[in-house]
This record gives C-alpha cells, structure tokens and sequence, in this order.
C-alpha cells in the first residue's frame, strides 16, 4: 500500500525530516510576534461623520418607500384598485327608446328607427405610425370619405369624450365589415342606436322640435353622457325629462387587447314616456294641406295657423309657413341643408303661430267693444254715422269703405269693421262721444284678454306682443302721446302686436260663453299602462258681463251672415268670426287676419289664421272656410 501513489493515507506525519516541521506544534498556532510592528496597521475606511451620513439617507429613501407603499396600498388603494379594474372591465351604455308622441286619438306623429353608429377611440388607435396610416386609409376607403374629414370627426372631440362618434346611420353592409374589423382593432365599434324620424306630411316640425347633441352644462348639470341627444326645441324640449328614458349599462370583461370576453352584468334601460297630445292629426295634416295650397295659389309664402278645442285650450292644428323638415337634425346635420334653411328670407325656423307677434288689425276691436261696453261708456243701442273717417286736426283717419258705413251700432260696427265707430268708442269723438275708453282703459282690457304677456303655453319661444303706453313712447320717441294714436289703437293699428296664439285664445273667450283655458298640446302622458291626464287651467274669466259678452257674440255672428265674412257661410254649421287688415309698413301689403269660432251655439273650436302681407282679399278667410268645410263634413 506504501508503493501505492492513488492510496490516500491516514494518520499524522511523524517524518522528523518533513523542513519546518516541529514536533508538537500544529501549522497556524504560531504567531511571529517580532514582525508586527513592519507592517501598517488595519484602520477604519469611513469617519464617523461618514457613516451617520450615509445611515441617515439609507433610513430616508426606507421611509419615503414605506410611505409610498402606504399611500398607493391603504390611501389610494381603492382608487387604483378601480383603475385597474377599469383597464380590465368595460362600462357599455345602452341607449334608452325616447318616448313616442301620440295625436290624441293614437295616431303617432314620431317613431324611433335604430340605426348603425361608426365610432372611433382615439386612445386605442395603432402606436405605430404606419399601422395607424393603413388603418385610417381602410376606413376612408370603406367610409368613401376624405382623411381630412375622417381625422376632424376622430379628433375633435378627443377632449370631451374616449371614443368620437364617426359615422351615422351605415348602411348595413358596411356596417358588417367594420364590425369584422373591430374584432382585430379595438378601436373601433359599432353600435346599433334608435334615432328620432319625423313625419313631414303634418307640418308639425315647429311645436314637435327637434334634437340635439348635449352642451357642456347639459352634462354638468343634468348628467347626461357624451353622445346623448336631447331636446332642443318644441315638446321634444319641454318634455324631455318625460320623453328621454333612462339609458342601461353592460359591463364586459375584456382581456388587455380589449377584446371582450365575457358579460359580468347588464341593466336594461328604461324606455321614455310617451306623450299624448291634443293634436288631431288629421285635421292636422288637412289644415297644413290647404295652408301650403293656398299659399302656392296666391304666392303668399308666409302664414301661421291655430286651432284651439273651445272647450279646454288644447291645441287641435296648429301650423307655420315655409315649414322645414326637422329629420335634417335627427343624425350629423346636413350643413348644406341647414345652411339653405337659415338663409331663407322667409326665415322658415319661425315659429309664426306662437312666436311671431303682428299688429292685429280689426281682430282686435271685439275687446274695444268689450271694454266700452263694460266700462258704460255705449250701449247696443249708440250708433255713429260713419261717412268714410275722421278728421282730427290736419289728419283724416279713414273708413275701409271710402264712402262710410251709414249708421252704425256696435253689432254692425263689428260685422262690418267700421273704423269711425272704434276711433268714436275708443279715443272720443266731439261729434258723438266726448270721452272713449282712452289708451290706459284699452290697455287694461287687452291685458285682461291676454295681450301683451306670455300665454305659457307648453312650448319654447312663445313671443308676448306689446302693448303700448304714453310712457313707453315718450321714453322710446320723445314725442307725446296723441289722440291720433289711440284711434290706431282702437282698430288694433299703430304699436301694439299680437300673436296667432293670443287672437286664437282671445277669440276662445267668446265662443266659450265667457271662459277660455290655457292653450296646451299635452292631453295625458303615458308609462307602460299607468296613464296621467293633464288637467285643463282656466285662463280667462269674468271680464266682462254675460249680457254684453252676449252682444258682441252677436256682432260675430253677424260678420259671417252679413258682414265681411259671408263667403264662410258655406260652412255646414254656424260660424262666427272677425276679420282684420293690418297695416304695419307703408310700403308693405298689409297682413290678413280671421279669428273665427263655430259652432255658434256650442263651440268646438276657435281659430286664428294669419297671412303676412296677405292684402285686403281675404286670403285669411280662404284657409279658415276650406278647413272648416272640411272639419265639419267630418
């Protein structure tokens, strides 16, 4: 085993031979105390100062970690929790039906048509430049529209909302092929939303409205979303919160290409109201009809309409012309079209029948006699002898017939419009009446009639006409006021306007035997089968007696047997009515006014029809007879 050189042997070395070995001493005990002082001694790297230093920072940055920890986990470990969540889970909304718009016997006057909706999310676009160029290029191929176009609709918005609403209303071909697309580019999507359409064959663009796209303070304040369409005019305005529904939402779980995986929850959005109006829609499409034939027959463009049930104010027809067609603001509004629509001189987005306020010419003199009778001032048995005006001073203040209208009481004074019986009862004559009514006292009356003050009718824009006073003309002209400016206000002339709206309800008074209601269009609303009537207000009452109320019912009565309103005789019940002329610009042809009820001895309705610079023909008359021939052959 001694030869063997791989054999590990075991054992201590006991070779006295071995150099340096020593017998009892084992290697690494030996300390040479002698050298120690040749070599320099071990000290410290760092001073003290140093190493206080660099444990005070070391403490510091394992504070602020600590801190930091604390803040993002306990402090805003919810909010992170949430956006993280967020990243993983996608809020959808689901848009909500509006409420649909009945005419009072069912008849819809809107519906809703659900459409494709191209939107883009700018955030969720390709990084890389050219990927995000190849897919933009792909959708303006698709879209057939130009990239300038394309990027302004993507970015424009950017700031309000995460996604840009593109496109409306694909064609459904086209809608399928984005939607391919979508499942690779989770910037885009494509939805299916219900968009309001519009039915032009009643004219009812005005009261119905239209909708919009929400403002800055209709998020802020009402808590809508980016996107909504609201009401912006007429019923879809006024009764929005009835109509506009409450919108679902689906949350979907997407994985981090933000493709969808699966549906965590869903709530399912609550349908509108719907809205039962007054309105009949035959009559209505009828009244609109005969407006827009007779406006072609005699080129008069510009005329405003209401029909009001006598019995409770609301609104049967009512209609403006030139009309517009309000679908042009259902989807992304056709800047050609409206730019064409307010252009117009004939300004077709007048609401002529409520907000358009007119001198009322000779419609006006039933509250004259009204307030003359009541105040004593005549009788039905003060006559005039009208001879074709009055001279005051260096004026003549003239008759409609140049040669008079002989004698006149007041059933014939109203019958026949006579001029001289209204400047005598209103402003005094020396010749027959020494003092009238006088400017205050006709004002008071008009007022009393609902001149010059909002109705509030439910609507947006109602004008409320101007009545004058001695005060407002001397603060607006400097001048005084003159007799001869209360004679033009007793035939309804000088200052003073009125709207269609207010002589419609004016003449309700009349008809309704001495009580006339608000005018509305809202009859009941409705919410699956629960049903909530509106109830009628009464607007006019106890103005004046019943037996002189009587008296000018009379006179009505009379313009259409006798006066100059006979042509409306060939209605097939009674009818009574007034006729007007109403100058308002010496180089103008004055406007045409009837305001008419019927039937006589039970009124269903009144009416009031306006034709701007209609003449002295009667072309007022014209549309009120042809609607009420057809109305009461019914």
């Amino acid at each position: 085993m001694s030869h063997n050189p791989f054999k590990i042997q075991e054992g201590s070395i006991r070779d006295a031979k071995v150099s340096g070995f020593v017998s009892g001493r084992q290697s690494g005990d030996h300390v040479d105390f002698d050298s120690f002082g040749k070599f320099q001694r071990l000290g410290k790297f760092f001073g003290d100062k140093k190493i206080n230093i660099l444990f005070f920072v070391f403490f510091a940055f394992i504070v602020i970690l600590f801190l930091r920890a604390f803040y993002l986990q306990g402090i805003s470990g919810d909010y992170y929790r949430g956006i993280a969540e967020g990243n993983r889970i996608r809020s959808d909304i689901i848009r909500a039906n509006r409420g649909l718009i009945y005419d009072r016997f069912g008849e819809p006057l809107v519906k809703n048509v659900s459409y494709f909706f191209l939107y883009i999310k700018p955030k969720l676009l390709p990084e890389d430049d050219l990927l995000r160029m190849d897919l933009l290029d792909d959708l303006v191929d698709i879209l057939s529209l130009e990239k300038g176009d394309l990027e302004n609709r993507i970015y424009e918005n950017i700031k309000k909302s995460d996604k840009s609403l593109v496109y409306e209303n694909l064609p459904y071909e086209l809608a399928l092929k984005l939607m391919i697309m979508s499942e690779e580019n989770p910037s885009i999507e494509v939805s299916y939303e219900p968009r309001r359409q519009y039915f032009t064959n009643y004219g009812l663009a005005h009261a119905l409205g239209y909708l919009g796209e929400v403002s800055e303070d209709d998020i802020r304040l009402k808590a809508y979303n980016y996107h909504d369409r609201i009401g912006k005019t007429g019923l879809e305005y006024v009764y929005q919160d009835v109509l506009k529904g409450q919108n679902g939402i689906r949350q979907v779980e997407v994985d981090a290409l933000f493709r969808e995986k699966n549906i965590i929850s869903m709530t399912e959005p609550v349908d509108g109201e719907d809205l039962i109006l007054t309105i009949d829609a035959k009559a209505q499409e009828k009244l609109y009809e005969i407006m827009r034939n007779v406006s072609e027959q005699y080129n008069k463009p510009k005329m405003a309409a209401v029909v009001l049930d006598a019995k409770d104010g609301g609104v049967l027809a009512v209609a403006s012309l030139p009309a517009y067609d309000n679908n042009i603001f259902t989807t992304v509004l056709n800047t050609d079209e409206y730019n064409k629509i307010i252009s117009d001189v004939d300004t077709p987005l007048l609401n002529r029948a409520i907000s358009g306020a007119y001198p009322l010419g000779s419609v006006f003199k039933p509250i004259i006699a009204a307030g003359a009778l009541q105040e004593e001032i005549v009788n039905d048995n003060f006559t005039v002898d009208s001879v074709g005006g009055i001279t005051v001073g260096d004026r003549f203040f003239p008759d409609w017939r140049p040669g008079g209208h002989g004698r006149t009481d007041i059933y014939w004074a109203l019958a026949d419009s006579v001029n001289t019986y209204f400047y005598s009862v209103g402003g005094g004559n020396n010749q027959w009446l020494s003092l009238g009514l006088g400017s205050e006292k006709i004002i008071e009356y008009a007022t009393k009639f609902g001149l010059g003050k909002t109705i509030g009718i439910d609507d947006t824009n109602e004008a409320s006409g101007f009545l004058p006073s001695k005060e407002w003309k001397e603060e607006t002209f400097g001048e005084r006021w003159y007799l001869g400016d209360t004679y033009n206000l007793s035939i309804g002339q000088g200052y003073m306007l009125a709207t269609p709206l207010q002589a419609a309800t004016m003449m309700s008074y009349f008809a309704n035997n001495g009580l006339a209601y608000k005018p509305h269009f809202i009859k009941e609303t409705k919410n699956g089968d629960k049903i909530t009537p509106y109830e009628p207000q009464v607007f006019l009452t106890n103005i004046i007696s019943s037996d002189n109320l009587n008296i000018i019912r009379k006179g009505l009565r009379m313009t259409v047997t006798d006066g100059t309103a006979k042509s409306m005789q060939s209605v097939a019940v009674k009818v009574a009515a007034k006729t007007g002329t109403a100058q308002f610009r010496n180089d103008k042809t004055p406007h045409s006014w009837l305001a008419a009820f019927a039937p006589y001895d039970d009124a269903k309705l009144s009416l009031a029809i306006l034709v701007e610079e209609g003449g002295d023909i009667g072309v007022a008359v014209v549309v009120a007879r042809q609607f009420m021939e057809w109305y009461f052959s019914q």
